[in-house]
């Protein structure tokens, strides 16, 4: 069995599985669409399932970016490059047990429309990680250099400069990604149904 952290965004959320505090966006309450009615149709629930997983921490911030610029300006702390240096700073990844390491990412950097800036693979500064490419190296620099497995799931419908500058930064650190493709959504969120193609897409690109 191995152990699983997620590090996403509104897509990776449920009311009651994310850390106390974070915005969420799916739960047994919400009754606008989509409504994904119950935990375990969840992609994240089903790939544990069917993959024999055990998440040791679902880390996912609904309306978070990778980068430290998002809807409301400058965003340290929800962020996903702040947030895992804060793991990192509190020895999360040395009190537990993690194998592999899935991060869900970019959907809201594309919607904020943060600075794109250009990929960079070491010396990052602060402002440099106020910019989505800047910062997803940096990001996955840092998973790199805990030694833990990685994976990226590509969301559909990125501008065109995120989903390329991440895949050229995932085969620069040789990290795996799962380039996701025709996932069924209302209002911009998976549906049950697009749960589960999320969940199979990856099964696949695992397998």
């Amino acid at each position: 069995m191995k152990n699983i952290f997620i590090m996403g965004d509104s897509y990776s959320t449920y009311e009651g599985y994310v850390p106390n505090g974070y915005n969420i966006f799916y739960s047994d309450k919400r009754t606008d669409p989509p409504v994904v009615d119950g935990v375990e149709k969840t992609w994240w629930k089903l790939l544990e399932k069917e993959m024999d997983y055990n998440i040791v921490l679902n880390d996912s911030y609904s309306g978070s970016t990778v980068c430290k610029t998002g809807y409301g300006g400058y965003c340290h702390e929800t962020s996903f490059v702040g947030r895992l240096d804060k793991y990192i700073e509190e020895g999360f990844f040395h009190k537990n047990n993690v194998d592999t390491v899935f991060v869900f990412g970019g959907t809201n950097d594309s919607w904020a429309n943060s600075p794109i800036g250009e990929l960079k693979y070491s010396d990052h500064t602060d402002e440099d990680l106020k910019c989505v490419l800047p910062a997803f190296c940096y990001l996955l620099a840092r998973f790199k250099s805990l030694g833990k497995e990685t994976v990226v799931i590509l969301n559909t419908g990125l501008k065109q400069v995120i989903t390329d500058g991440y895949i050229n930064a995932c085969e620069t650190y040789n990290i795996k990604y799962v380039k996701l493709k025709e996932i069924e959504k209302e209002n911009g969120h998976p549906t049950v149904l697009g749960m589960r193609q999320i969940s199979e897409q990856i099964k696949e690109c695992l397998e």
